[in-house]
């Protein structure tokens, strides 16, 4: 498996696992997203000027994580490593997160502690993984997506841009793997903490270990020839 086929692949898994986790968030804390911050400023503003303090103030921690986790992996990224074995510390990071996190459900992390926690974790998923191909897809954030998948489409159809016709499908790709998260967290797991963590933990494990088998055959082959 090369790299860019990697990392596009770990890209639609992970914007799988934001739709999953935003199903969750958005049925067990009061309509939160964990990847959306404009509506978490939205519902926040609105609560602010009609319900007061008191009420938005919940609000706040998951923003706050959000911009402590996107601050942190952009550091990451300046990691000296060969690309394929940063990506790889990027993923088991991303598994030390979800692990805690599935820890943090079972042991029932107070409420404002577990949204800080989902929006670090999610700041750092949409700061790292962001790749199909050679084309930038959000794995979280689906408004750019989708201005990006028409504005790609209109090229594709009026330009006859054949790139064009590739981001696009790119793009829908993203947006359709975000769809399927929500509908298997919220059909499947019912949007519960454990079991939605527990599906992204073994996804991210396998995406981990695959390349691990391909390296081993590799050096197999090279040792039998």
């Amino acid at each position: 498996m090369n790299f860019v086929t990697k990392t596009s692949i770990t890209t639609l898994a992970q914007t799988f696992i934001m739709g999953s986790i935003d199903a969750y968030t958005f049925q067990n804390f009061d309509g939160s997203f964990v990847s959306a911050q404009t509506g978490n400023l939205v519902v926040f503003a609105y609560e602010y000027a009609t319900k007061g303090w008191q009420t938005a103030y919940i609000r706040v921690p998951v923003l706050l994580g959000f911009l402590l986790g996107a601050f942190i992996s952009q550091a990451f990224k300046h990691i000296q490593l060969a690309n394929d074995r940063r990506f790889n510390i990027f993923l088991l990071f991303s598994i030390i997160l979800l692990g805690f996190l599935a820890c943090a459900a079972t042991f029932h992390l107070s409420m404002l502690n577990m949204l800080f926690s989902l929006g670090l974790f999610s700041g750092y998923e949409l700061t790292v993984f962001n790749k199909v191909g050679t084309t930038s897809v959000n794995n979280g954030i689906m408004t750019g997506n989708l201005k990006n998948f028409a504005n790609n489409c209109y090229e594709a159809i009026f330009s006859h841009d054949r790139g064009a016709l590739l981001k696009a499908g790119r793009f829908l790709s993203g947006i359709i793997m975000f769809i399927l998260g929500i509908i298997f967290s919220a059909y499947l797991l019912h949007a519960a903490g454990l079991k939605v963590f527990a599906a992204a933990l073994i996804i991210n494990f396998i995406l981990l270990i695959i390349p691990l088998f391909s390296w081993g055959n590799r050096q197999r082959n090279k040792t039998i020839s």
